[in-house]
């Protein structure tokens, strides 16, 4: 029977069409949020009378950060305000060397808000010849539709044939068509890639502990691109494209298992509709590699008595987190998932203890070739333990000249929404429908999913939600925990899909717009 004909099968690539139709649509609306003035700015009109050091003291107290004179002949100057709690406010206000304060609401002793638009789509590209840039979501549609197709179809050859052929082929359009650095700001890699001293800076020399894997394939690979000052551009490329062939390797391997079935398929085709997808076409920072296709669903068979496939999945997500801290998100879910199955205390004691021997090899077991095989040794990542990597709660803070927005801020509320959304958040709603005849699923997914939402909510990434975007969607590990669940059933795939391909425009928005960028 043509797959066409197949009963409710039409209707759905119909639906998947629909929400392929949005992503332009959506690039027409124009949105607004109140957001305290940028990170937050004031103005303060000093007195005539004050000298240059008694303002430079003042500023220090008071928290006045980059001031920029606007005003010479009223002694009016613009700052970053890094301390913006109420008392320090109302101290600057009442000080008697302060004539004036803008952005300041003198009453609530609290920084202005002011209706900050976001740009639209179209206002972020400057060339009409650059919205060839957002092929990539295109290409992944198509790709996930595909599939989504083949897994209508009756004959486990023909799924397993289109599913392949259809993988292969996106494979090689993203490592035809990658990201390029001169269009999309991707973290702090062109920085690292500048010149061969800049990269040896940062990767040279010895292994930094939070990507450890990752450091030792940019140092395997770094000397084999000659003495030439491009050597660094091609030693990230040629990881990223590492990157992408791991993850289509996963998506192979996850399917033989399970026989390419209609369930796997779906899985596969929810995958690559995911925005997190897009950046497996060569995006440099490599936070991503801690994702692992392959985690969940073999974590879900390991749960059902196959000890061989949790131990598989513990690996994966040890190998993870080699290649990445964030990893650890995942490795961390795992643990809980196999706690929280189902048997006797006796019983999920033996799982914990596989999932923890396992994920703990996977992730250490490097260290020894690191020392003794290639002679370096192990240094702690310096990010960390300069910069404070948590959101703030109430105020602003300005962290190594990047304005960390204060969670309960309506800056802060605007990145964790976005954040969440481009993850794949919304479909929980969706998984959970599915409980009734994928109860294990559903079970390990509300298990797996606590450490992504925390690390989702409370990390903060240096370069804003935008170049950050790989740490973003490292957290969130369980938007594959999500996509196998809603897997499970035939209407719930179609319902991800759609809100899968919509979170596109949320990912293209933080990436193109300047102002999700720290300052």
């Amino acid at each position: 029977m043509p797959w066409g004909t197949i009963p409710g099968v039409r209707r759905s690539l119909i639906w998947v069409a629909f929400g392929a139709a949005l992503i332009p649509l959506l690039a027409l609306v124009h949105l607004a949020v109140v957001d305290p003035i940028v990170d937050p700015r004031v103005h303060v009109q000093w007195q005539d009378a004050l000298s240059a050091e008694a303002r430079g003291a003042l500023e220090s107290r008071h928290g006045l950060r980059n001031g920029e004179l606007i005003d010479a002949s009223s002694g009016t100057w613009r700052y970053d305000l890094s301390d913006a709690s109420r008392a320090n406010i109302q101290s600057l206000v009442e000080n008697p060397a302060v004539e004036d304060t803008g952005y300041i609401d003198r009453d609530a002793f609290a920084p202005e808000g002011r209706d900050v638009p976001w740009y639209r789509i179209d206002a972020l590209i400057d060339t009409p010849s650059r919205l060839v840039q957002l092929q990539r979501s295109v290409w992944l549609a198509l790709g996930g539709s595909v599939l989504l197709w083949a897994a209508g179809g009756a004959n486990e050859r023909r799924r397993r044939n289109i599913a392949v052929a259809a993988l292969i082929a996106l494979a090689i359009i993203a490592l035809a068509y990658p990201f390029e650095p001169s269009f999309i700001t991707m973290g702090g890699s062109a920085d690292h890639e500048r010149s061969r001293a800049d990269f040896e800076h940062w990767f040279a020399g010895r292994i930094r502990f939070e990507k450890h894997l990752t450091n030792a394939i940019l140092l395997t690979l770094y000397p084999q691109f000659g003495p030439g000052e491009a050597a660094p551009a091609h030693t990230l490329a040629a990881v990223a494209r590492g990157a992408t062939l791991w993850f289509v390797a996963l998506a192979l391997v996850i399917g033989a298992l399970e026989r390419w079935s209609a369930v796997v398929v779906r899985y596969l085709g929810l995958a690559l509709l995911a925005p997190a997808a897009l950046l497996y076409f060569g995006w440099r920072e490599f936070g991503y590699l801690s994702l692992n296709l392959a985690t969940f669903p073999l974590l879900v068979r390991g749960l059902r008595g196959d000890t061989r496939r949790l131990s598989a999945a513990s690996a994966c997500a040890g190998l993870g987190a080699a290649l990445h801290g964030s990893g650890l998100v995942g490795l961390a879910g795992a643990w809980l998932a196999t706690l929280g199955a189902q048997g006797t205390w006796r019983e999920r004691i033996n799982r914990v203890t596989r999932v923890v021997a396992w994920g703990t090899l996977a992730y250490l077991g490097w260290v020894a070739i690191y020392m003794l095989g290639m002679n370096l040794s192990l240094s702690a990542d310096p990010g960390p333990t300069v910069i404070n990597s948590w959101r703030p709660l109430f105020n602003h803070e300005l962290r190594a000249g990047r304005m960390a927005a204060a969670l309960l801020s309506p800056t802060g509320a605007r990145d964790v929404l976005m954040s969440a959304w481009i993850v794949g958040v919304p479909l929980i709603a969706v998984a959970l429908s599915v409980s009734r005849h994928a109860a294990l699923e559903v079970r390990a997914l509300l298990w797996y999913l606590p450490p992504s939402i925390l690390f989702l909510v409370y990390r903060w990434p240096f370069d804003g939600i935008g170049g950050g975007i790989d740490l973003v969607v490292a957290v969130f590990p369980a938007i594959y925990a999500l996509t196998w669940t809603c897997a499970q059933d035939r209407k719930t795939t179609i319902i991800a899909a759609l809100l899968l391909i919509s979170a596109h425009y949320a990912f293209w928005e933080v990436v193109l717009d300047p102002r999700f960028a720290t300052r």
